[in-house]
């Protein structure tokens, strides 16, 4: 992924190849969506909601939401619409 592969707007970035944050981008823009055990076990990644936090002042619009897990567990999931996805 480069920036001339993306169509981005000026103040978007893309973190360094080969990064946490750059393969969590990665996953984001196919449409994963990604709790702390999903980015550990697939990405070796425990920080994910700094590495989130990484992506947005980054200018990408990475989303969470709460899901239940179990019968009383509740996590966050982060993703990206699908109308963001291409950019």
């Amino acid at each position: 992924m480069t920036q001339s592969d993306l169509r981005l707007e000026p103040s978007v970035r893309i973190p360094p190849k080969g990064s946490q944050t750059y393969r969590l981008l990665l996953a984001m823009r196919n449409g994963q969506r990604l709790t702390v055990a999903k980015a550990l076990n697939e990405h070796g990644c425990y920080a994910l909601s700094q590495r989130c936090t990484d992506l947005r002042r980054m200018g990408w619009p990475v989303l969470s939401r709460t899901i239940k897990v179990g019968r009383r567990s509740w996590v966050s999931e982060y993703y990206m619409e699908p109308e963001n996805v291409s950019r």
